[in-house]
């Protein structure tokens, strides 16, 4: 069954109460689970009076494909791996493969809250970090934005590409508690490069029939939504698209498709 912690009760007359923060970086929930096809259509369903989809997702949704970082001794992955509370990972993002709107973004992990802040990178700054130069960031050294993380990061322990994430992604969108919700389907990697734009890139599917779910909420999850969202047979999970993709390309690696 699908298990969510109890939340404030929320409804059209209830306020919406302020977002926690950290270091300026806006918290917010995030709930995971892996359903299969039947189970999206039946949510779909129940969420199609309450939801909004998101506009930029017409027809049925929109592809995100990112390539994420790690340094030298593999923290983003070891760190999820071994559950720890705190955490940080950085990637840069791009919708429909889009090269005229790429971002860097560095998501933090605090405990049950996740955030993230971000920066929008031209084509040539996404061609320097592919080679591990980030000297374009120096003069944003002291600052609290992705950029700064990134180079502060880069300077201690040495960021590098590490995988290419990819998946069509379907949101819903609901305004009381901030609610987003997401069906992320054909969860993919790229095997022969780490350039998710190379014409060239081959990206092959992990998954065919699982579905990631994500939930993500401010301070509380309105009960119209909570109520769309039980009795179903999907245990929360601490799902990464991450790990899921460096693990599948290390069996490759090893075994061959």
């Amino acid at each position: 069954m699908l298990r969510l912690r109890r939340t404030v009760k929320a409804d059209k007359k209830t306020p919406q109460l302020r977002s926690s923060t950290h270091c300026g970086r806006k918290m917010r929930h995030e709930l995971k689970f892996i359903i299969d096809e039947g189970t999206r259509l039946v949510l779909l369903s129940r969420l199609a009076p309450l939801t909004v989809p998101d506009p930029h997702g017409a027809g049925g949704g929109y592809r995100v494909t990112s390539l994420y970082f790690d340094d030298i001794y593999g923290s983003g992955y070891f760190d999820k791996i071994n559950g720890v509370e705190t955490r940080r990972k950085f990637r840069v993002r791009a919708y429909d493969l889009d090269p005229s709107h790429i971002s860097l973004e560095a998501k933090h992990k605090d405990g049950e809250f996740v955030s993230k802040v971000s920066n929008q990178l031209t084509r040539e700054q996404y061609g320097a970090l592919l080679k591990g130069d980030c000297s374009f960031m120096k003069d944003h050294e002291d600052a609290e934005d992705a950029f700064g993380e990134f180079y502060r990061s880069d300077r201690l322990t040495a960021l590098r590409p590490r995988a290419v994430v990819d998946y069509r992604r379907e949101a819903l969108t609901y305004p009381f508690g901030n609610v987003r919700i997401t069906f992320d389907k054909t969860l993919s990697t790229c095997y022969n490069t780490l350039d998710m734009f190379d014409e060239n890139a081959f990206y092959s599917p992990i998954y065919q029939n699982e579905i990631i779910l994500e939930v993500k909420f401010d301070n509380y999850l309105p009960d119209s939504i909570k109520a769309a969202l039980q009795g179903l047979n999907a245990p929360r999970m601490a799902v990464s698209k991450y790990i899921i993709c460096c693990d599948r390309m290390t069996e490759v690696k090893a075994h061959g498709f």
